[in-house]
């Protein structure tokens, strides 16, 4: 699938395979524009079942004790995530001068978009609700990008929707996939964007540093990565600017009797008073096993079928700040550690309803990181940053008020920036 076309020039550099880059890949590949494609991780397939998986993660510190998990491979974090996804807010999106009303429409007759039948759930989900329910919590189902003919069975990793497969159509069409491939900063001329500068990984402890040249840049690096490589690249705008993210963590209990098997995590859960949302934090076998490892909670790790599991989140505003140094940091507020107690005591609750016993909490982390890029501030409505035919496209420029998981609305965006382009170039 990898391909070098040394000292071509392209139409298009996209930065990134994660749902927005992979989305203008392919959608810039259908009308035969010349597209690169750079991503920073490895073209493995991944076997949820395997210790590989845990190679292409990459956590973020983002403050004292607090983490993000990233994962760098083709697809991005679409590899790893729980599939679950909402409407992108067409109102919000116009308030800011782009209308994502045609995008819409067309990703949801593409993607497979669907609320689960309870047949493929596992116990802990279905006794999970019953006890939320039963204790007066908002307790719903949530839209997922699950396609179920491959689950006739119940969970199959494999129909998770994964950006992966976009990648895969845009090089059928001709597209270029670079893998490995660490981009350090984008090349300007004259306030323009011309290409980019890249370290290509070529053997263990071989890099290579390579230049690729293109009418159009298209950062969709990911949340964390693009505001560093624009701020390295002279936009010094991104030093000291603020984000916002989420912090969650999740409690496990060991329900005696019980005979759980593999099952799709996060499907239903609610918001409930304050902000606070509580979820399914039940997995798959293979992802939980190694959920619990990476928590150092080893004796629940061979429990599985036993095992319930309920998350805890907050969202917490802009407040979050990019560094000099290239450190993202979040200092946790008094406000948001209240909230955070509030929920773990809901999250017991309702666990020792469904009749959990010996129940533990695995460590806070940080969710969904965004914002640090804002449209109508350092982009226009075409997402053009103020090098001229620089574009950003990923999780850095999502709105604070964004309520819902980010996948088709990144989608949605990097069909919209297609579109866009498919004009200019």
């Amino acid at each position: 699938m990898d391909k070098q076309r040394s000292g071509d020039e392209f139409d298009a550099i996209v930065v990134g395979s994660g749902p927005g880059g992979a989305a203008i890949a392919l959608e810039l590949s259908k009308r035969k524009r010349r597209v690169l494609i750079l991503e920073r991780g490895g073209n493995q397939p991944i076997d949820e079942g395997s210790f590989r998986t845990l190679s292409i993660f990459r956590p973020l510190s983002v403050g004292d004790n607090l983490s993000m998990a990233r994962a760098f491979t083709t697809g991005g974090t679409t590899a790893i995530y729980f599939a679950v996804s909402g409407l992108p807010s067409l109102e919000t999106f116009r308030s800011l001068g782009i209308d994502l009303s045609k995008e819409l429409e067309e990703v949801r007759g593409e993607l497979p978009f669907t609320v689960l039948p309870d047949e493929v759930l596992g116990a802990q989900s279905i006794r999970l609700r019953e006890s939320a329910k039963e204790l007066g919590y908002k307790w719903e189902k949530y839209p997922m990008l699950v396609d179920l003919s491959k689950c006739a069975s119940g969970y199959t990793y494999e129909s998770k929707w994964n950006a992966r497969t976009y990648v895969q159509q845009a090089v059928e069409n001709g597209a270029t996939l670079t893998t490995r491939a660490k981009v350090l900063k984008v090349l300007v001329e004259k306030g323009q964007a011309v290409g980019v500068e890249y370290h290509l990984q070529k053997g263990k402890g071989q890099v290579e540093l390579r230049r690729a040249f293109a009418a159009r840049t298209i950062l969709a690096a990911g949340a964390s990565s693009s505001p560093l490589i624009l701020r390295d690249s002279g936009m010094k705008s991104m030093v000291n600017c603020g984000f916002h993210c989420s912090l969650t963590f999740a409690l496990y209990g060991v329900v005696p009797g019980m005979k759980a098997g593999d099952t799709f995590a996060g499907t239903m859960g609610g918001e409930q008073v304050d902000g606070i949302i509580l979820g399914d934090a039940n997995h798959a076998r293979a992802p939980y096993r190694m959920f619990m490892f990476g928590n150092r909670k080893f004796a629940l790790a061979f429990r599985h079928s036993k095992s319930m599991g309920i998350g805890v989140r907050i969202k917490e505003g802009t407040g979050g700040v990019l560094k000099e140094d290239g450190r993202y940091y979040e200092q946790l507020k008094r406000e948001e550690l209240t909230k955070l107690e509030a929920g773990e005591n809901s999250a017991r609750r309702i666990l020792r309803h469904a009749g959990a016993k010996d129940i533990t909490k695995t460590r806070l982390g940080v969710g969904q990181l965004a914002g640090t890029i804002r449209i109508k501030e350092h982009l226009d409505e075409n997402l053009q940053t103020e090098y001229r035919n620089l574009y950003v496209c990923d999780g850095a420029i999502l709105p604070e008020n964004l309520k819902v998981p980010p996948t088709l609305t990144l989608v949605c965006l990097g069909k919209f920036l297609a579109n866009h382009l498919s004009r200019v170039i």
